[in-house]
């Protein structure tokens, strides 16, 4: 599984690059934009996507665009989750930054045993959507 990191801060970017690697996943690359985000989403698995970015407040609709036409497993993380409302069809949830490195684990963990169809709990950290 490949993991691709939207988000616009390349510190942040990087730090949870290192997060997923250290956790023994291979990130596909970082996306600053939509557009830098569907060049890389036919090689991604899991996306973890901010909400606003480079090009604006464009995350929910990225997370929409990769959950929808790829089938990726999409995860918003936000320092504001308030602001992503339920209903965004085929993402999954949403995350609070700053992030914890367990709590991706956990949450890489539990959609990964989604993808390969076991039951699978959510973990308490994230805010299902779907």
């Amino acid at each position: 599984m490949k993991i691709l990191i939207v988000e616009d801060n390349l510190i942040l970017a990087q730090d949870m690059r290192d997060i997923v690697s250290g956790l023994g996943y291979e990130t596909s690359g970082l996306a600053e934009s939509f557009e830098t985000a569907r060049l890389l989403a036919p090689f991604s698995t899991i996306a973890l996507v901010d909400v606003n970015l480079s090009d604006g407040a464009t995350g929910q609709r990225i997370g929409q665009y990769l959950a929808t036409e790829f089938g990726i497993s999409v995860v918003m993380v936000t320092a504001n989750p308030q602001a992503i409302q339920s209903g965004l069809s085929n993402v999954i949830g949403v995350i609070s930054k700053p992030v914890d490195p367990t709590i991706v684990g956990n949450v890489l963990n539990y959609i990964r045993a989604i993808r390969e169809g076991r039951v699978a709990h959510a973990p308490s950290e994230i805010r299902l959507l779907s």
